[in-house]
Order: C-alpha cells, then sequence, then structure tokens
C-alpha cells in the first residue's frame, strides 16, 4: 500500500512549511565579537576606496577617493538587520542602519539584496560594524560566519562597503563625479568640419605689386 509513503512525504512537508514559517532570522546583529573580521573589513575598504578613481570607473572625479575617505571619517556605526524581523520568507533582505558621529540616523538603507538567513534559504552574516577614525574597531554579529571560510564572507563584505559609500554618492553626487557636459560642450564635441565656420584671410595689399598711380598733370 502506498498510503504509508504518502502520509511520509506529507508529513515531511508539513514540518518544512513549519519550520520556513516560524524560523526567525536574527532581526539584528548578535554581540558575538570577531576581530579577524575587524581585519578583513578594513582590507576590502582599502580595496574600495584604492578603486574610487576615473582609471577605474569612468566619470569619477580625482577626488572621489579623498570624498570617501571624508565620509567614512563621519561614520561610527553601521548596523545590519534583516528587513522583516519575523516570519522570514525568500524576499526578507539584508538592510543596515547608518550612524553618524552627530548622531544622525539613516534607517533601512538598500545593502545590494541580499538575502537574510532562514530554515531553508542560505543568506549572509547580519553584522554589525562599528567605526573610528575611518577604521573598524570592532565586528559583532550571531556568529554565524564561523560556519564557513574566511574567504566566503568576503562578497558579503565588498557588497556591504559598495553600498555604504554608495549611499554617500547618492547624498553628494559633485563630491564624487565629473560635472556633466554642458549643452555648449557637447555641441562642440559632437560638431563636424563642415559646421565649423572658417574666414578667408584678407592678404595685405603690396604696394610693389600695386603701384599708385601718378596724377595727372593739371591742365
Amino acid at each position: 500500500m502506498l498510503w504509508p509513503v504518502v502520509a511520509l512525504i506529507v508529513s515531511g512537508i508539513a514540518v518544512a512549511m513549519f519550520l520556513r514559517w516560524y524560523y526567525q532570522a536574527p532581526s539584528q546583529p548578535g554581540n558575538t565579537s570577531n576581530p579577524k573580521l575587524v581585519a578583513m573589513f578594513n582590507e576590502r575598504l582599502d580595496a574600495a576606496v584604492s578603486r574610487l578613481t576615473p582609471a577605474h570607473a569612468r566619470g569619477l572625479s580625482p577626488a572621489a577617493a579623498d570624498s570617501a575617505r571624508a565620509f567614512l571619517l563621519q561614520v561610527r556605526e553601521v548596523s545590519q538587520h534583516c528587513e522583516y524581523a519575523a516570519h522570514v520568507n525568500v524576499h526578507n533582505r539584508v538592510v543596515f542602519d547608518l550612524t553618524l558621529n552627530d548622531g544622525s540616523v539613516a534607517t533601512d538603507l538598500y545593502s545590494g539584496g541580499q538575502r537574510c538567513p532562514s530554515a531553508n534559504v542560505p543568506g549572509v552574516p547580519i553584522l554589525r560594524v562599528r567605526l573610528s577614525e575611518g577604521r573598524a574597531v570592532e565586528v559583532t554579529s550571531d556568529g554565524s560566519e564561523r560556519q564557513a571560510l574566511p574567504a566566503a564572507v568576503v562578497p558579503a563584505l565588498d557588497t556591504l562597503i559598495k553600498h555604504l559609500i554608495g549611499h554617500d554618492q547618492g547624498l553628494r553626487p559633485s563630491a564624487y563625479f565629473k560635472a556633466s557636459a554642458s549643452t555648449t560642450d557637447l555641441e562642440k564635441a559632437w560638431a563636424s568640419p563642415a559646421d565649423a565656420k572658417t574666414t578667408e584671410p584678407t592678404s595685405a595689399t603690396s604696394t610693389a605689386s600695386n603701384p599708385p598711380r601718378p596724377n595727372p598733370p593739371s591742365q
């Protein structure tokens, strides 16, 4: 009879749905400090800032890297969390809150569409990064990153750093990007040789080739 097999399958599906519905992803980072992540974060941060040059990305201003460093000096904390604290599903993204040294806070900032971990959906570690003088000084989590090698966390760090700096780029685009070409600049750049107006040079009249006529004799 097949009914025991069917009953087993149905029971398995019910358990999976139950776990998925009631599993609680960490809505906030844990308190487990990870010094290794501090060093890794700073290394990836240096790499990201060093690439903020026109040579790496067209349209960037030569001052883009300095603008990023100035912004990072203002950052006190970056705290990731899940967009939805309960009843996690595959659309539960990781977002982050940004706290500056002046006490201002920006919440629920986009973090690249990374997924929060759930019972059957792998996600990224949920991190809290505290900074001082533009450098990470403490990183805490729930410790889940230790379930894989450090290299596995690098993409998540790069994504967080990219969107951290990207937040300031959105607020201060002129500090990172070259000014857009004016209408006059565009017209000059796209002008064809036929459009150029040229003036014929006027040759000076030579007294040798055109001697003055003598006055007629007076009557």
